[in-house]
């Protein structure tokens, strides 16, 4: 993750209000990248999952790259997780694994015996979001519901505003680095929406108010 900010652990970025950051793996090769300023009002932690939060994993067991924590809101006052797999691909195997990821991690975080340190991220949480992200100019496969549809009924389940959640679909997307990006926008005719985005103006992804925007359905066909 290619942050050099405030760090509380070192597998923990402790971002401010107006602060950017591009979320990337580097060590591991990867290409795919989500870049984020945090909107006014808040703070969050940006944690490195894979090999920081969660450690001591059989070789093999899937888990996810990153998460975006709010620690503080006082413009909308939610609680918000947004788990993050960095997966930079096109390979619709690879990208069917990446939901595998996701689902362990949650489980994980969960386990509040083994991992204590971690279940404060799925812990009474208002909305628990999570997202694949891709490599610039890169498409990402498009999964089918049925292949996702357990990962959108774990995330409805954990969070805690769900009945304001009028279609579970909403709290996964696809991240899609553009370097024509000019500014980040919500793309797409129904859930799961594409985030277009990129490390340069305005492309950056506003969290937590662009996460919002698709719960709403704010979108650009």
């Amino acid at each position: 993750m290619a942050m050099n900010k405030e760090q509380k652990d070192s597998f923990i970025t402790i971002l401010p209000e107006g602060q950017k950051c591009v979320i990337q793996d580097e060590a591991h090769q990867s290409k795919a990248l989500v870049p984020i300023q945090i909107d006014m009002g808040n703070s969050v932690e940006a944690v490195q999952v894979d090999s920081g939060l969660i450690t001591g994993l059989p070789e093999g067991e899937p888990i996810c790259d990153n998460l975006i924590y709010t620690i503080k809101d006082s413009s909308m006052g939610l609680n918000i997780t947004w788990i993050i797999e960095l997966k930079g691909t096109k390979n619709s195997k690879e990208a069917k694994h990446s939901i595998k990821q996701i689902m362990s991690s949650i489980r994980y975080f969960q386990d509040q015996v083994t991992y204590p340190q971690a279940f404060k991220y799925v812990n009474q949480r208002d909305y628990v979001f999570a997202a694949v992200a891709g490599a610039p100019d890169k498409t990402l496969p498009i999964l089918n519901s049925g292949e996702i549809k357990a990962l959108y009924q774990k995330l409805y389940a954990v969070s805690g505003k769900r009945k304001n959640i009028k279609d579970m679909f909403t709290l996964f997307c696809y991240i899609c680095p553009n370097r024509q990006c000019k500014k980040a926008e919500i793309r797409g005719n129904k859930p799961p929406y594409s985030i277009l985005c990129y490390k340069s103006h305005g492309g950056y992804i506003t969290y937590p108010s662009m996460l919002m925007k698709l719960l709403e359905g704010n979108v650009k066909i």
